[in-house]
């Protein structure tokens, strides 16, 4: 199995882990209509809403704890 192989894979995993948190959030009727309407505001996915929002929070925590910006390709594409 060569590195790529292994990076895929690890990809997919963190893919479908990410797939199921989304699907396992539970979240406020009132909450999931605000999103849909900022989604379709912003003519996005509801789904790459969440999840950008999901990583960008992840990446704000992470980077208190190391006091260091960290670069994730999510970035270029924020909606809000």
């Amino acid at each position: 199995m060569t590195n790529y192989d292994v990076d895929q894979r690890e990809r997919q995993e963190r893919s479908e882990r990410f797939e199921h948190a989304i699907n396992c959030m539970d979240i406020a009727p009132i909450t999931m209509m605000a999103f849909e309407r900022v989604a379709l505001e912003n003519k996005v996915s509801l789904k790459n809403l969440l999840q950008t929002m999901l990583l960008n929070a992840l990446d704000r925590e992470l980077s208190k704890k190391q006091d260091v910006q960290l670069e994730f390709s999510f970035h270029e594409s924020n909606y809000g």
